[in-house]
């Protein structure tokens, strides 16, 4: 995998269940089995993951009050911990799909 592709400024904040549920990268992606695998992928990191993004909440539970905890880049389900995993064509979508939603708004 290791793709060369650059990732957007911001994605790096983005959990892989967010991309996974909120970018619409798929209208960049050809043939409905190659968006399904990549749907399943973006889950597996989460499913993978040692050391997720907690929830918020109040802070009992594994869950935290703050926004520090929520956008801790060490967590594991953080975009820049599993970019380099995604093939070039995956990479391309999903960055295509947040600079049309985020960046060029």
């Amino acid at each position: 995998m290791n793709n060369q592709i650059k990732m957007p400024d911001g994605l790096e904040y983005w959990t892989c269940d967010k991309v996974a549920e909120c970018l619409p990268y798929q209208q960049y992606i050809p043939g409905k089995q190659e968006q399904r695998e990549l749907y399943r992928k973006l889950w597996s990191f989460l499913e993978e993951s040692e050391n997720p993004t907690p929830l918020g909440g109040d802070g009992s539970n594994g869950t935290v009050e703050t926004p520090d905890g929520r956008l801790a880049l060490d967590n594991h389900d953080k975009a820049n911990q599993w970019w380099f995993k995604l093939t070039n064509i995956e990479a391309v979508a999903i960055s295509r799909a947040y600079k049309e939603e985020f960046i060029n708004v």
